[in-house]
């Protein structure tokens, strides 16, 4: 198999010192010349059909400097795939070298981390200081996507975050930060009910409703995440990911069986909801209050 076969099929980076070895010089300078492998860093090559492919990349990173980190966005991504692929990698490496990274990385000269974890396989800050360097380092539009989405995937806790940025001193966009982790200090159990209180329902078509407030059904207490009294209105934010369990999601049915056979009406609504298409959720529980506030005048 020829080298620009081999890495075509190999989502992988490898030194120069790997292929000269394996093939030869002469092989992996033709490889270059006929567009099937791509340079990435000095001393580092990869296929040219993996080239723009983030774990690629931050592999090749590793590769180049072996004392770095990735960190950020990318950091994330290689923990739960199901976050978005950055189109630029953020790389902590020591201090005092002179370093010429290429477009799609930055290099953060803040010094080794006090230690590190495996992220995907490589070599990473540990995530609560991933997710802290991805809000930092992102334009301040996006930060607050890219810390939901992240507890959300539960790549680790609002409090270990928290204590993250305690030991930090100096974090673009700090005071932010601060305001939404104490959000979650009021005693929300997710990010989906933090998110539901503070940025879809939080206008005056929404002052007249309480959050987690119990209430005494015939046979048994319930505490629904909103709730509008007058008209018996209950919000139940569905979780998934928090309600794993055949257990959980056998509760979760009952306490909703039971709300409805109390005379609420009771909806629901998911992650997706919320930070898709909050302004049907709105309107969702605006019309669903005027019908029953039209059904009691009547």
């Amino acid at each position: 198999m020829s080298i620009s076969d081999f890495l075509g099929t190999s989502a992988h980076a490898y030194t120069r010192a790997e292929l000269v070895g394996h093939w030869s010089r002469r092989q992996l300078d033709r490889g270059l010349g006929e567009g099937g492998l791509t340079r990435l860093l000095a001393g580092v090559y990869c296929g040219t059909a993996h080239a723009g492919d983030p774990t690629v990349r931050a592999e090749a990173l590793t590769l180049w400097q072996p004392r770095g980190a990735v960190t950020g966005a990318c950091a994330l991504h290689l923990y739960a795939r199901s976050l978005p692929k950055p189109d630029r990698l953020d790389f902590v490496v020591p201090h005092g070298q002179r370093l010429n990274a290429p477009p799609w990385a930055r290099l953060h000269q803040t010094g080794p981390p006090r230690w590190t974890t495996r992220a995907g396989g490589l070599r990473s800050v540990p995530i609560a200081r991933a997710l802290l360097d991805a809000w930092r380092y992102s334009p301040p539009s996006a930060r607050r996507t890219i810390l939901w989405e992240a507890l959300w995937e539960r790549v680790c806790t609002w409090r270990e975050l928290a204590r993250e940025l305690e030991r930090t001193p100096r974090v673009a966009g700090r005071r932010d930060l601060e305001r939404v982790l104490g959000w979650f200090a009021e005693g929300a159990t997710t990010p989906l009910e933090v998110r539901a209180k503070h940025e879809t329902f939080v206008d005056a078509r929404f002052r007249d409703f309480e959050w987690q407030q119990t209430l005494a059904l015939p046979t048994r207490n319930a505490t629904p995440d909103m709730l509008h009294r007058r008209t018996k209105v209950a919000v139940e934010l569905d979780g998934d990911r928090y309600h794993s369990t055949r257990a959980a999601r056998d509760a979760d049915r009952e306490r909703r069986t039971d709300l409805v056979a109390a005379g609420y009406a009771v909806l629901g609504f998911g992650w997706n909801d919320i930070a898709l298409r909050p302004e049907w959720c709105r309107e969702r529980v605006l019309t669903t209050v005027a019908g029953r506030l039209g059904i009691r005048s009547s």
